[in-house]
């Protein structure tokens, strides 16, 4: 996999972006020099998890982002937390949540930017929350038209669409999940991005534990189904996904994450 200097792992919620984001943080910390860090926008991370791979977080909470924004365009860390904590930017972000949501994400791509020795993974909000985020851009520069936002903003849509950036957008082999990924897909690749990569989690019948042409008949009838259904959408849409995780058995989160990252390392 060649590096970038952000990925960001979204899908419909259930799919499995927390631990699949933590694997590939983890695979990239092992396999670059480079610092790993993992953000969640506003949701907090497992500390615990973090610790056992010796990952850190960058923490980008939305007062705190929005003060850091503010004091760079007014030369004033004081009078920008003073400005932050008035009454009408409250009720702007109450009225305007994108706006928090691209403020966020202008904060990542700053931090990026200025780390040129780091790498983020972005565990990001499921399917509707992220193409949220990557529009808010671009509306917001059809609003404001000029001024110092919109040159930030057109900073932020050539991050975006630059060749820094690859998105992972995760399915679970249902056919509705299929659906909503695809339909997803789509819509992030209107947004101009690089490289978007479809990966397909939780594959049963990619678990080397469940040999086929042995076992197969001896599954239970509603197993043997989930099987056959799986089969048909892995072989409808097999040149479409980048890669395909099996479903893994472990019974903790860190030997979870260990053997998506042992996976990753055979599509390198």
């Amino acid at each position: 996999m060649t590096k970038k200097k952000l990925y960001i792992v979204t899908g419909k919620g259930g799919v499995g972006k927390t631990l699949s984001s933590f694997a590939l943080a983890s695979y990239l910390k092992d396999s670059s020099d480079k610092k790993v860090l993992i953000n969640s926008f506003e949701h907090p991370v497992d500390q615990t998890l973090l610790k056992e791979l010796g990952l850190e977080e960058l923490r980008l909470p939305l007062i705190e982002s929005t003060v850091e924004y503010v004091s760079r365009k007014i030369k004033s860390k004081t009078l920008a937390k003073w400005v932050v904590g008035a009454p009408f930017f409250k009720a702007l972000f109450d009225m305007v949540p994108a706006l928090g949501n691209m403020i966020t994400f202008g904060h990542i791509i700053d931090y990026i930017e200025d780390n040129h020795d780091s790498i983020l993974v972005v565990d990001a909000p499921s399917s509707g929350h992220i193409l949220t985020i990557l529009e808010s851009p671009g509306n917001f520069q059809k609003i404001f038209k000029s001024g110092a936002l919109v040159k930030d903003i057109e900073r932020m849509l050539k991050f975006i669409t630059s060749d820094d950036v690859e998105c992972w957008v995760l399915s679970i082999p249902t056919e509705l999940a299929i659906e909503e990924g695809k339909e997803l897909v789509n819509k992030i690749t209107s947004h101009n991005l690089q490289e978007i990569k479809w990966i397909l989690n939780n594959s049963i019948i990619h678990n080397e534990d469940i040999d086929q042409s042995s076992k197969a008949e001896s599954l239970p009838d509603f197993l043997q189904k989930k099987l056959s259904a799986e089969r048909q959408i892995i072989n409808q849409n097999s040149n479409k996904f980048k890669y395909v995780l099996p479903m893994f058995l472990d019974k903790s989160p860190l030997e979870l994450v260990n053997n998506i990252k042992e996976k990753l390392k055979t599509f390198a």
